[in-house]
């Protein structure tokens, strides 16, 4: 994000994004109706919450509460009179957004491995008047690529593949247009495939649906160009399922969710809507949007790739301090995705790497790793200073919320930097 960007700018750049976005998510109807349970990365609520290990971090329900962060970061007096600081100005933004009907959904901001600020705001569900809270359950929209793009790379640390291939080694019969490209244009927006319409896709099997991209030629010349593709993160997950030979929920639930502990994350819609406690999206204020997600078979969960991937801030902060470690991936595969490698992206000032936009931390020579979700009903962020060691993480269950600006908001408040 480019603090020096208009609001106007974001607000286009983000109408742009869901357009793409609806685009992508209707290639989904037209298989859907010949399958049946996408529940790979599922479990029980009693075995999720029996799971969950406790984060430290402050928690108010009720607005307006005086907040303390719950740990510092460092012993000195000035930095718990900081973080104290920047938990009560967080605080009133958001409170002062829910009194404005302009946010609804939960927060966590952290610091030096210590938990600022985390809280919900507003209702998960109006109709059952249900609030939401740390453990609530979002829909992330496109934050999903990030983990698409790490379950490549875990392929590729364990020798499975390397992403300077063309996308053909892996996936057989391939698709003629896509000879030139390699996963890392697939990875990095670059690939030059188009997002396709639903009239160009074969329901009869995911062999057949890959088949359908035969008929679509290359919108530009692979790596001359950057494209956001929404599409071109499930052609990934369709290489993740093809390559380790597990479905790609499972892969994903096996080799991420559960070595992190993160158990309330997922891609099974019918256990979402199943829990009262999960965040209903709204269209505008109280006005829900409809219901996201559909029942498909293990063999399809690749169309969850690019968006449809559920979590809470809690389990997002977990994936956020394993990749400070080598506890998931080794420091030359966390160093590829944080690896700027185009010139632009959807947002001036920021680059891509591998399922990330990378731009400027306020302190200078420091890098914000970055993405955000649009997805019908939810709007959601997720912001790494990772030398700064500083996250910022909101989901929200309100589609009128624009993520960029509300996160240059808030990184504001942590940094005192406009």
């Amino acid at each position: 994000m480019d603090k020096q960007q208009p609001v106007s700018h974001f607000r286009q750049q983000q109408c742009l994004r869901r357009a793409r976005v609806r685009l992508a998510v209707g290639l989904i109807p037209l298989v859907i109706v010949l399958l049946s349970g996408c529940s790979g990365a599922s479990a029980t609520q009693a075995a999720r919450e029996q799971a969950r290990a406790p984060l430290a971090g402050a928690s108010a329900q009720a607005e307006g509460a005086e907040l303390t962060p719950s740990s510092y970061s460092g012993n000195p007096a000035i930095a718990g009179e900081q973080d104290t600081q920047v938990a009560t100005q967080v605080n009133a933004l958001f409170t002062r957004l829910v009194a404005q009907r302009q946010f609804s959904g939960s927060i966590l901001i952290a610091r030096g491995g210590q938990v600022l600020l985390e809280r919900g705001y507003s209702m998960a569900n109006w109709a059952t008047r249900t609030p939401n809270a740390p453990q609530t359950r979002f829909y992330l929209g496109s934050v999903t690529k990030e983990f698409t793009a790490m379950a490549i790379l875990l392929l590729q640390q364990r020798g499975k593949l390397r992403v300077q291939n063309s996308i053909c080694v892996y996936v057989k019969p391939c698709p003629t247009p896509w000879r030139p490209v390699t996963l890392h244009n697939v990875l990095t927006h670059t690939s030059g495939i188009p997002e396709l319409g639903t009239s160009q896709l074969s329901g009869a099997s995911p062999a057949a649906w890959i088949a359908s991209f035969d008929n679509a030629a290359l919108a530009f010349t692979p790596g001359s160009e950057f494209a956001y593709c929404s599409v071109c993160y499930q052609i990934l997950a369709y290489v993740v399922q093809v390559v380790s030979g597990q479905p790609y929920s499972q892969f994903v639930r096996d080799n991420i969710f559960q070595p992190l502990h993160m158990t309330a994350t997922g891609f099974d819609s019918a256990f979402f809507y199943a829990q009262p406690a999960d965040a209903h999206g709204y269209a505008a204020w109280q006005s829900e949007a409809g219901q996201l997600g559909w029942e498909m078979s293990p063999a399809w969960s690749f169309l969850c790739g690019s968006g449809l991937l559920y979590s809470t801030v809690d389990d997002l902060y977990r994936w956020d301090q394993a990749l400070y470690t080598n506890v998931l991936a080794s420091q030359q595969t966390r160093d590829a995705a944080f690896t700027s490698y185009t010139r632009n992206s959807l947002f001036p000032g920021s680059t891509y790497g591998y399922g990330w936009f990378i731009a400027k931390s306020p302190v200078a020579g420091h890098r914000l790793i970055w993405h955000d979700g649009v997805i019908d009903g939810f709007r959601t962020y997720i912001g790494r200073y990772i030398d700064d060691n500083v996250t910022i993480i909101f989901l929200s269950n309100l589609a009128t919320v624009d993520s960029p600006t509300l996160a240059h908001s808030v990184q504001q408040a942590v940094f005192g930097k406009a």
